[in-house]
């Protein structure tokens, strides 16, 4: 009879739609009998007796039955669609004596034709077309199970409401273990249209009266507008928010235990703050050393023993327009009145200032400065970035770097332990002439096999550029370096390579004139 080997049979590169049309050839090892089986049958075994597994992890946790896996950079996902537009994806989890009907929670988005009250699921009227659900459903009030709990088992944290948005000023209201909070000034709305936690001035009045009379109150104190002269203390009063909605004017000292949440201009005005003193002092401890300079706008003190940090958050598509930034401005004239700044003129400082016997350093130990580079206009704003440090046993910055917009100045030793690593410029395969750009070019790799000339561009006092060449043909060939003859090594205008050999040229230029730029040929 004929025979062939599995390896000689066609490959099967599609798995039939109705995998009982696909068969394959197996061995049953308990019973040695030969004999074939479908894709469907293979696949009925697999599922029926192994963990779905979809990934590259293992699988841990105990009593899986399924597990998906992957490494996004983002986020990784599963996705349920139901392609009817009339109809709902649903995930459901039903109990073991649930059904179709009754003892689940169904998790789910309905399709933009959707019917409420037509469709199959126990949500009713309460869903429409595009929104998303999860409910649970039990059988009745006379019989047990259907609550819906959600909820956060870690001690300490919090369970958040959102409408409108995802940032935090989207979050209506938070329950902790101590109870619900509305947050950012919302109140509470009935049907009637009241509206509970809503106060004005006088209102407020009576709340500090009832507070300093020690009655405790522990609800959010929701303002339209805040007046106060003096010093208000409310020494006996908890309060959980106080929320000013319009304009906040206090004269004098007002303390609160709790969280201030203002949304409003918040102006805060102090013209007789001096070294003593800042217009605005945030402190996580009772204690604050005062600032060493007069005109301090903002002063942050943090906890002992704790790194201090400001953090500035930023979300969004585009982190091109989305991002943290520190911004300082500098004018020359008043606040009413600016004009432009001038060349020299210190911008924006970012200092560092320790403590020596007796105090803090004034200007700062050292410093990063951004400096007008010229006079400004709307269409002229050159500047520089300039660093200072001060030497050991000194109390002196001196200015240690300059970054310009086209170059970099270091004033000092540079000590690169690793050394430099330059871009080089390689031509590919043979060539006849080449350019070396000064500005841009320090290292150089060019072949020949019919002789080679040098163009020099862009030349720069001070510049080194080393170019390899290599003669790749078998005959001596011509290398003209583009120099004077008097300005090389050679003293002519042209070397000649050896077949098959290389040539290290090094190019050195003093003042940026063809005049002045030496030419070096050193044969391998």
């Amino acid at each position: 009879m004929p025979s062939s080997k599995i390896t000689q049979l066609p490959l099967i590169t599609k798995i039939n739609a109705n995998t009982s049309n696909t068969l394959f050839v197996g061995v049953d090892v308990p019973t040695l009998s030969t004999g074939q089986l479908t894709v469907h049958t293979l696949a009925q075994g697999l599922y029926s007796n192994e963990v779905l597994n979809v990934g590259t992890n293992q699988q841990n946790l105990p009593n899986t039955v399924a597990q998906f896996s992957s490494s996004g950079e983002s986020y990784i996902q599963t996705n349920l669609v139901n392609t009817n537009d009339g109809g709902s994806a649903d995930i459901v989890v039903t109990a073991n004596t649930g059904s179709d009907s009754t003892y689940f929670i169904d998790m789910g988005y309905a399709n933009k034709n959707y019917q409420p009250g037509q469709e199959f699921n126990n949500i009713g009227t309460a869903v429409n077309p595009l929104d998303g659900y999860i409910y649970a459903q039990g059988v009745s009030s006379n019989y047990p199970g259907g609550n819906l709990i959600v909820g956060s088992t870690t001690s300490g944290r919090e369970v958040r409401f959102v409408a409108g948005g995802g940032s935090s000023s989207n979050i209506i209201a938070k329950m902790t273990a101590n109870g619900l909070y509305m947050m950012n000034g919302m109140p509470f709305y009935f049907a009637d249209g009241t509206v509970l936690a809503s106060a004005n001035t006088t209102t407020l009045t009576a709340a500090f009266n009832l507070a300093n009379t020690a009655v405790q109150n522990t609800a959010t104190i929701n303002i339209n507008n805040l007046n106060i002269s003096g010093n208000t203390i409310a020494q006996s009063m908890n309060i959980a928010n106080l929320i000013v909605n319009g304009t906040g004017n206090i004269t004098g000292t007002l303390s609160v235990s709790g969280i201030v949440n203002m949304n409003a201009l918040v102006v805060l005005t102090n013209t007789t703050f001096t070294s003593t003193q800042s217009a605005m002092t945030i402190s996580a401890t009772a204690n604050v050393q005062t600032p060493s300079q007069a005109g301090t706008l903002l002063h942050l003190s943090g906890k002992a023993n704790t790194a201090g940090r400001f953090v500035i958050d930023s979300f969004g598509v585009n982190q091109n327009t989305a991002y943290s930034i520190i911004a300082g401005r500098s004018a020359r004239g008043t606040v009413d009145a600016p004009t432009a700044s001038q060349n020299g003129d210190v911008l924006f400082r970012i200092a560092g200032n320790g403590y020596g016997t007796t105090g803090f350093a004034p200007l700062g130990v050292g410093r990063i400065d951004i400096i007008a580079a010229e006079n400004y206009t709307d269409t002229a704003r050159g500047s520089q970035i300039v660093f200072y440090n001060n030497v050991i046993g000194s109390n002196t910055p001196i200015q240690v770097a300059t970054f310009n917009a086209l170059d970099a100045q270091f004033y000092g030793y540079v000590n690169p332990q690793k050394g430099f690593v330059y871009t080089p410029l390689v031509y590919p395969s043979a060539q006849t002439a080449i350019t070396i750009d000064f500005a841009n070019n320090s290292l150089v790799r060019a072949q020949t096999a019919t002789g080679l000339t040098v163009t020099l561009t862009n030349l720069l006092a001070g510049k080194e550029v080393v170019a390899w060449i290599t003669n790749t043909s078998g005959t001596n060939q011509t290398f003209t370096h583009g120099l004077s003859a008097t300005n090389s090594t050679l003293n002519a205008t042209n070397y000649a390579i050896p077949g098959t050999s290389t040539i290290l040229v090094r190019y050195m230029s003093i003042d940026g004139t063809t005049q002045n730029t030496f030419v070096a040929v050193t044969h391998a």
